[in-house]
């Protein structure tokens, strides 16, 4: 990670202006890639290193085999974690950043330091890995003064040798139109200018996206108990996934983005006439008790459709006994039979009426 430093500003002196560690915030976002996407239980991400008992960190990433045999190969990222030595320091420049001239001089000494802090005997069980947008003619021109020439081997990678250290430069942006590589575009230039134009993610590279997301908002919002760091980019990098992620939940299909959430969660911020658009009316009152389909109906709002004998049928019994014989006879039968069958019931519930107790005559 950065090893970089900044004063803040203040009303004390220079001399006692308090310094304080500036951390680029795509390095964190490397270091948690490369985590998913690594063999599991094959090697050590490490993301700093000191390299002397004083404050010298190396502005690399470290990866560190934990185990010997042949690992299984990686599906992801085979452009920079295929082919990983015994020890890979990788140097890498965000999207906001180019490769200079001090970066091959840089990479070649934090190699030799490593060797002698971490006691390795053997300089061939380490390999550099450099990681930027693009190649720049000065640091290639860098890279051949130290003896170092790099040859294509690929769309945006390139080998050489520098010093006794294999290297292998990978430029994210060619790199990462490459089947397997497309998360490489996390750290480039298109991610701060245009996120959404992301390439087509596969399922897993999905999964490892939605690790990174998360990622991310622990650099805006640690857990408790962590100190939040000073982050260089770190409001470029959050507005970037933000909007590659409204750009993804975009491409997914409506009932894959509804696959699993609950009635009240589908309808969640819907105005009640959303909620029943495209619904048949029967769909509407199902469910229903009859008081409530009527509940704010006009009485001809609620008699509107009906025939003669299915309004009379509507009426309360009171209104029915209102009625004529007549005109009760000059109804269909089984309309008859209904209300009578009604009257009838309502009698037989209806208490019978107490008579008054005459006073005794004088």
């Amino acid at each position: 990670m950065a090893a970089r430093t900044a004063t803040k500003s203040g009303t004390r002196s220079p001399q006692g202006r308090r310094r304080v560690r500036v951390y680029t915030a795509w390095h964190p976002v490397l270091v948690a890639l490369l985590e998913h996407v690594l063999p599991a239980g094959w090697y050590q991400c490490i993301s700093e290193f000191q390299l002397a008992r004083e404050p010298l960190r190396v502005d690399l990433v470290i990866l560190r085999r934990r185990r010997r045999g042949a690992p299984p190969r990686p599906s992801l990222l085979t452009s920079v974690v295929g082919g990983l030595a015994e020890h890979t320091l990788v140097h890498f420049k965000g999207p906001t950043d180019e490769l200079e001239r001090d970066d091959a001089r840089m990479l070649l000494a934090y190699a030799l330091q490593y060797l002698v802090v971490a006691e390795i005997e053997d300089p061939a069980s380490v390999a550099l890995r450099v990681l930027a947008p693009r190649l720049t003619p000065r640091f290639v021109e860098a890279l051949r003064s130290l003896g170092c020439a790099l040859t294509p081997t690929g769309p945006g990678t390139h080998e050489g040798r520098l010093c006794v250290f294999p290297l292998r430069v990978v430029e994210t942006v060619p790199a990462n139109a490459r089947e397997g590589d497309h998360l490489l575009y996390t750290v480039t230039p298109g991610m701060v200018a245009d996120p959404g134009g992301i390439p087509a993610l596969s399922p897993t590279e999905i999964a490892v996206f939605w690790a990174l997301l998360e990622h991310v908002e622990q650099l805006r919002r640690p857990l408790p108990g962590q100190r939040k760091r000073h982050m260089k980019d770190e409001k470029r990098v959050v507005e970037s996934f933000e909007k590659v992620l409204t750009r993804l939940v975009a491409r997914v299909p409506p009932k894959q983005r509804l696959a699993g959430l609950a009635p009240e969660q589908l309808l969640a911020g819907l105005a009640p006439e959303q909620r029943l658009a495209g619904l048949a009316p029967e769909q509407r009152l199902a469910g229903l008790a009859p008081e409530q389909r009527l509940a704010g109906l006009a009485p001809e709002q609620r008699l509107a459709g009906l025939t003669e004998a299915q309004a009379v049928l509507a009426l309360p019994d009171a209104m029915l006994r209102a009625l004529s014989a007549e005109y009760i006879a000059a109804l269909p039968r089984e309309t008859q039979a209904a209300i009578q069958k009604r009257l009838g019931a309502a009698s037989r519930r209806r208490p019978a009426r107490r008579r008054k107790p005459r006073s005794p005559s004088r």
